[in-house]
């Protein structure tokens, strides 16, 4: 993978996919970063349009061989690309900097306010809230939250 950060907008020319960033409140788009990755003989050029205290690393990225799905979290939101066909498959909504993390064939998505589970194509499967301090404990088919706000909270893990 090679990330060029840049402090200016580039052209949207020879990129394969696409992505603006969501803003929050007055934030503007004022950057770009390309995103070189090379998986099964093929390179994939990735556009991120950033507002100005965004930076991209390699650690905002979990690539599935499986499905060829590529994971990004970013500052308030996390994404799924499909790089075979080149697209966004899912754009979501994060309060701070989500933490993406695979266990076998599920992917976890650990945010502030909310734990996601979705399958290896970015489908989800389950979905619940959550507020910080969360404990867990964690089962084969279930993670179980307890926190303050929402109580207990169970996340499925499989369909």
């Amino acid at each position: 993978m090679t990330i060029n950060n840049l402090n200016h907008i580039i052209s949207s020319n020879d990129f394969d996919i696409l992505h603006q960033e969501k803003t929050y409140l007055n934030d503007v788009i004022e950057k770009s970063t390309e995103v070189i990755f090379e998986f099964n003989g093929t390179s994939i050029r990735l556009k991120f349009d950033l507002t100005g205290h965004s930076h991209i690393e390699e650690s905002n990225f979990l690539f599935i061989p499986e499905t060829s799905i590529l994971f990004y979290s970013g500052s308030i939101e996390w994404c799924a690309f499909d790089l075979i066909n080149k697209c966004l498959v899912r754009h979501e909504n994060a309060t701070q900097l989500p933490y993406i993390e695979r266990r076998n064939d599920i992917i976890l998505i650990f945010d502030d306010m909310y734990v996601e589970c979705t399958d290896l194509k970015a489908e989800q499967i389950d979905n619940v809230p959550v507020d910080p301090p969360t404990e867990s404990v964690v089962f084969e088919d279930r993670i179980e939250f307890n926190s303050s706000i929402f109580g207990k909270q169970i996340l499925k893990l499989q369909k």
